[in-house]
């Protein structure tokens, strides 16, 4: 009988355990990368010349997901992304309003005036709100890595990505 009233007390036990541990290791996934909303971003972009870095990305979309979990998370990334740009997430399906260019939209409408075809896409924006270039697909880290390096760079404008990586950047 004792064995029998112990069990559920430890499955309970266990299962909020893992419930616990679960949220936390989630936690740590989305905190990695401190996303902040498009109003926010370009007004710390006018005030510091930073670019924008926009996720465009959907719930249903598994590279989206393989990317927040395996790429942004990564330290170096992650660190290159809060020093070198303002980074937004949006989710191409939300009809979540944000604030673009002083345009009030959803983030569907952001994503359909911005022409995003696929998920995910990133997007780089300069501080008057011009696109600078975008990405459409899964980036690997050391992708991602040159990427961010090249648009920051001062040999953006002046050579391709494709020669920027050749030169071993």
């Amino acid at each position: 009988m004792k064995k029998l009233t112990l069990w559920p007390a430890m499955s309970i036990a266990t299962v909020t355990f893992m419930f616990a541990t679960g949220f936390t290791l989630h936690n740590e996934i989305d905190s990695s990368v401190s996303w902040i909303s498009m109003e926010q971003a370009q007004e710390k972009s006018a005030e510091d010349g930073k670019p924008l870095f926009v996720f465009v990305e959907a719930e249903w979309c598994g590279i989206c997901k393989r990317m927040l979990a395996n790429v942004f998370p990564n330290q170096d990334v992650s660190d290159d992304l809060m020093a070198n740009y303002h980074p937004v997430k949006i989710d191409l399906d939300s009809k979540n309003q944000i604030r673009f260019n002083g345009e009030t939209m959803t983030e569907r409408e952001f994503a359909r005036e911005m022409i995003v075809a696929g998920t995910p896409t990133t997007i780089f924006f300069d501080s008057a709100g011009d696109e600078l270039g975008r990405q459409v697909g899964f980036v690997s880290i050391e992708d991602l890595q040159q990427l961010l390096a090249y648009v920051v760079s001062d040999q953006f404008n002046e050579v391709s990505f494709e020669e920027f990586q050749s030169e071993g950047r």
